[in-house]
C-alpha cells in the first residue's frame, strides 16, 4: 500500500509540476491531462468531489473579470478548491485562449509572466491542497514511516490491540456497534485465510492487511474517512478476483465488502 501511494504522490507532481510550468501555447493539452489525471485516480477525485460542493457561475465570473483584474479567491478552504477546480475545468472545457484569462497577473509584456502567475497564484493553491492531503491521508493510513505503530489484526476479539514502542498493550474497546465487533473478526478470518493462499503474492497480502488494518481503526473512531475505507473494499475485491469462486477466501472477501459497504452509507 505505500508503494501504491508513493507512485500516486510522485505521478500527480510530474503531472502537476507540467501543468504549473507549461509553456503558454500548450496550456490546454497540460491542463486537460491534469484534469483527466485527477478524474482517472480514485483517491484524488474523492477528495475534489467531497469539497466541490459550492457551485460558482464561472462563465459570470470571468466575463466581468476587467482586463488588467485578478479573480478573487474565495477565504474557506472547501470552496476555494471548489472555486479553482471549477475555473480550470471550465476553462478546458470551453478551450479558453489562456491569456484572456491570466492577462492582468504577470508583471511584464510577455504572455508566459502573465500565464505563470496565473498558474503560481490559482491553479497552485489546488495543487497544494492535493499534495497535503494525500501526506495526511498516508500518516492515517500508518504508512508515513514516523511512527512504530503496529497493529495487530490477528489477534483482536472485539477490541483492537496496540503497541508502541516498547510500551504495554493498551485496548481500544468497542464500545457499542456490533457491526463493527463483526467486521473485526470477519477481517481477522480473512486476512487468516488470505495468509494461507499461495496464489496471492506476498505483497498483496501486506498491501491488503495494512489497508484492512487502517480502514478497522477508521470504522471505530468518531469521524471515519470514507475514502481509506473505500480503498480497503477496493483492495479487497481485487484480491478476491484473484481467489477462486466458491473458496472460503472468496466467500469471506465478498462477506467482508459488504461489511464494510454497509458502514459507509
Amino acid at each position: 500500500m505505500e508503494k501504491e501511494f508513493k507512485k500516486l504522490s510522485l505521478n500527480f507532481r510530474r503531472v502537476a509540476s507540467r501543468f504549473l510550468n507549461c509553456n503558454f501555447q500548450e496550456y490546454q493539452e497540460c491542463l486537460k491531462r491534469f484534469l483527466f489525471f485527477i478524474d482517472d485516480s480514485p483517491v484524488i477525485k474523492e477528495f475534489i468531489q467531497e469539497n466541490n460542493t459550492t457551485q460558482f457561475d464561472i462563465k459570470k465570473i470571468i466575463q466581468e473579470k476587467e482586463f488588467h483584474a485578478k479573480f478573487k479567491l474565495p477565504v474557506r478552504e472547501q470552496e476555494e478548491i471548489a472555486f479553482i477546480y471549477q475555473m480550470l475545468n471550465y476553462i478546458s472545457e470551453n478551450e479558453l485562449d489562456i491569456m484572456n484569462i491570466a492577462y492582468g497577473y504577470g508583471g511584464s509584456n510577455k504572455i508566459q509572466s502573465h500565464v505563470d502567475s496565473f498558474n503560481n497564484q490559482v491553479a497552485k493553491p489546488l495543487v497544494d491542497y492535493i499534495v497535503t492531503y494525500l501526506g495526511e491521508l498516508k500518516i492515517d493510513m500508518g504508512l508515513d514511516g514516523k511512527s512504530n505503530t503496529q497493529y495487530n489484526i490477528g489477534e483482536f476479539r472485539g477490541q483492537l490491540n496496540h503497541a508502541e514502542g516498547q510500551s504495554t498493550i493498551t485496548a481500544s474497546q468497542t464500545y457499542n456497534e456490533t457491526k463493527i465487533a463483526g467486521l473485526k473478526e470477519l477481517t481477522e478470518q480473512f486476512v487468516e485465510e488470505l495468509n494461507m493462499n499461495e496464489s496471492i503474492s506476498q505483497d498483496d497480502k501486506e498491501e491488503t492487511t495494512e489497508i484492512l488494518e487502517a480502514a478497522v481503526q477508521e470504522v471505530d473512531s468518531e469521524k471515519p474517512k470514507k475514502i481509506i475505507i473505500k480503498t480497503a473494499i477496493e483492495k479487497v475485491k481485487s484480491v478476491g478476483e484473484l481467489a477462486t469462486a466458491g473458496t472460503t477466501l472468496f466467500t469471506l472477501g465478498t462477506k467482508l465488502v459488504e461489511s464494510l459497504q454497509g458502514l459507509i452509507v
